[in-house]
């Protein structure tokens, strides 16, 4: 009797803890992001080291403008990863979206849709894309850093089986001291 009784109890516990596992949202690695938190968060003039994987680091200059709606932010880089040129990543606040057109100076504009993410005081940006010609989840993320941030570019393609994102490349962002 005492075995059947624990039995049901037991079966009672799974059954009303799996009930409000369902009711609970589930808990992500981050809540989305205001748009504008992000924007007034990178405004700002930068510098310091830039680098792709293997690559020798560069010293860059970021100079990012948050517009008086905090709806769009453009983040001009002093050097491109590929090419002695600047790039522009011009953000904007689309509905629930930040939609990105990046320009490298050669190359044809690359458009993206992104989610915005916020976990602690790190801002992240992700969205399904391609990056060198093939099927990728692009994971843009802003860690703080000291009084400025780190800008990791990361990414996952689709047609392997790697199950993380891989560093594709890192931008140093300290304030310029004037």
């Amino acid at each position: 009797m005492k075995i059947n009784q624990l039995k049901k109890m037991i079966s009672s516990c799974f059954k009303y803890s799996f009930i409000l596992l369902s009711l609970i949202p589930s808990l992500s690695w981050a809540d989305k992001a205001r748009f504008s938190d992000f924007c007034l968060s990178m405004a700002g003039q930068w510098q310091g080291a830039s680098a792709k994987l293997k690559q020798k680091p560069v010293q860059t200059y970021v100079s990012s403008i948050c517009s008086a709606d905090r709806r769009q932010l453009i983040i001009s880089v002093s050097r491109s990863a590929k090419y002695p040129f600047s790039e522009t990543w011009w953000f904007r606040e689309r509905g629930e979206s930040t939609f990105l057109i990046y320009f490298n100076g050669v190359d044809e504009d690359k458009s993206q849709s992104f989610s915005l993410y916020h976990k602690n005081e790190s801002f992240s940006l992700l969205g399904e894309g391609e990056l060198n010609k093939r099927p990728a989840l692009i994971q843009l993320r802003f860690e703080p850093k000291e009084t400025g941030w780190l800008w990791l570019q990361n990414v996952q393609y689709l047609d392997d089986d790697t199950d993380r994102y891989l560093f594709y490349r890192g931008i140093e962002m300290m304030p310029i001291e004037h």
